[in-house]
Parts: C-alpha cells; sequence; structure tokens
C-alpha cells in the first residue's frame, strides 16, 4: 500500500504547490483537494505529520488515508453533441374553407375542405438531429438554461392527392391524379431554448425535465410524389421561412419523451390562405 502511495502523493503534493495559481488543486494540513475529489488523512495527536514530510519518508504509519468524492459541485456549463428525435407530426388545420372563392372554386384542381389535407397518421412523422446542446446552470442550483442549434424535419404524408407547386395560380392545390405516396417535406434549422430541471444527484437515472421556445428557420421543403413514376418538386411553395414553438421534454436517464407545438402558420399567412400549426410527439434520445 505505501509504495503506492509513495508516487501517487510526490505527485500531488508537486501540483499542490501550484495550488494559488490553479484553483483546482489545493493542499491543507489535513486534506489535499483535487477538483471534485477531497484526500483526507487523520493521526493520533502524538502523530502529527505534514504531507511533504510524511511522503519523503514514506512513514504512513499510525495515518489512514481516504479519498472522497466532493458532492454537491456542479459544473456551470456543460456540453452535448449529437442527439436526435424520433416521433409522429401532424398539424391542426384552422383554414376558413367554407368562406373562401379560392377554395370553393380553386383555379387549379378540385374544391378544398379540411379532408382534402387530412394526414396519414402513422405515416406522418418529424425527425429532428440535435448538433450540440449546452446547459448553463442558475445559481448552483438544480436549474439550468439549456439551448442548442440542429435540424428540425417533418414529413407530411397525405391521404388525397395534394401537390406543391411553385408556379401557377395555385401553389398548392387538390390534383386529379393518384398517388400512392404523396408527401410534403420542410426542413428548419432551429435553436431551442429551455428552462431544464435536473436534480443535484449524482444519478443520471433521475427525472427530469425541461420546457421553452424554439426558433426555426426554414432551409428546404418539396413534394414528393410516386404514382406511376416517381416525382419531386422543390421550392417554397408559399411556406413561411419562419417557425415558433412551444417545446418541452421530460424522461427518466437517456430516454425522454418531447413534445413541440408551433404557434405560427406554416405557410406564409401574407401569400397563403392555408392556415396550418404543426405539432410533434416522440422520444428524444439523450441523458443531456
Amino acid at each position: 500500500m505505501k509504495k503506492i502511495l509513495f508516487p501517487i502523493f510526490c505527485i500531488l503534493i508537486a501540483l499542490g504547490a501550484n495550488a494559488q495559481k490553479d484553483t483546482l488543486i489545493a493542499v491543507n494540513q489535513d486534506t489535499i483537494k483535487i477538483g471534485s475529489f477531497m484526500i483526507i488523512k487523520s493521526q493520533a495527536p502524538s502523530e502529527q505529520k505534514d504531507w511533504q514530510s510524511m511522503i519523503e519518508k514514506g512513514n504512513f504509519k499510525n495515518t489512514q488515508i481516504k479519498v472522497e468524492r466532493i458532492k454537491g459541485i456542479k459544473k456551470i456549463r456543460t456540453t452535448k453533441w449529437w442527439a436526435m428525435d424520433l416521433g409522429f407530426a401532424n398539424y391542426y388545420d384552422a383554414t376558413n374553407y367554407k368562406y373562401d372563392p379560392s377554395f370553393v372554386k380553386p383555379a387549379t384542381g378540385p374544391a378544398l375542405s379540411t379532408k382534402s389535407f387530412r394526414l396519414n397518421n402513422a405515416r406522418s412523422s418529424n425527425f429532428n438531429l440535435w448538433i450540440v446542446q449546452q446547459k448553463m446552470n442558475l445559481n448552483h442550483s438544480s436549474f439550468n438554461l439549456k439551448y442548442g442549434v440542429g435540424f428540425q424535419m417533418y414529413n407530411f404524408r397525405f391521404e388525397q392527392p395534394i401537390s406543391y407547386r411553385n408556379d401557377g395560380a395555385s401553389f398548392v392545390y387538390l390534383d386529379n391524379k393518384t398517388f400512392k405516396k404523396d408527401k410534403l417535406f420542410v426542413n428548419y434549422l432551429t435553436i431551442p431554448i429551455q428552462l431544464n430541471y435536473q436534480p443535484k444527484s449524482e444519478n443520471k437515472r433521475g427525472l427530469n425535465a425541461s420546457a421553452g421556445l424554439s426558433f426555426g428557420y426554414l432551409l428546404s421543403s418539396h413534394n414528393k410524389q410516386i404514382g406511376g413514376t416517381k416525382e419531386k418538386y422543390n421550392g417554397n411553395f408559399n411556406l413561411n421561412d419562419f417557425q415558433v414553438a412551444g417545446i418541452g421534454e421530460v424522461g427518466i436517464g437517456s430516454i425522454k419523451l418531447y413534445a413541440s407545438a408551433s404557434v405560427t402558420n406554416l405557410y406564409d399567412s401574407k401569400l397563403s390562405k392555408q392556415f396550418n400549426y404543426p405539432f410533434s410527439i416522440g422520444l428524444r434520445f439523450s441523458n443531456f
């Protein structure tokens, strides 16, 4: 035991000599603090020896050494790279189809209604890829400011033959064709900002929760349709360039349940009379 402790303590004392320069290491009469660890020596009153002489002479007689982790020390800022979400997507359709002439007698295709934009719920999905996330602890408490940046991707799969085009009198219309697969894909660059609760306990499987807002910018969108052939149409389709959504998550350990509900229209309200508000729910694979 002495042969093992001796070289370790020599290194610690050498480091401790610069304790005033390095706040991670501090040497006191009975303790050596290294980060979140504390090395403690206890001796009989008649056998008091300082660290340096005790280590140089290798005299550990009547001395007990123990190492403890200092509880309650929390990093001010922590970083997590790469995390992902997988869930279901849908939207709340607040469009007034009944009284708008352009819907009753559209320039292209049959009349539109709430049923026209009904989604295939089982196949409409939301996939998010978070590049980096950070937590900044608030006043050494169990609360953190959590923020990051990533990509939010939605696949809205339609039951009816809805077509999106970047030309013509209408950017979105009910087609006369039949499609085996018809979806609108949208991809946002997103910054989420949340208030996070995570107990001080070292138990990583403890309950944690977050709530806040996300701010997205539309990077790309396309309409993919499969009938007799596979077709893909890229464009903006009068979609809103920006998305603001209320977000939240709750979980135990590395598996979380997340939810998102947009407070902004999927479409640009100045250019389109369509009012759809996306929402999603699913699993977040991250212990952060």
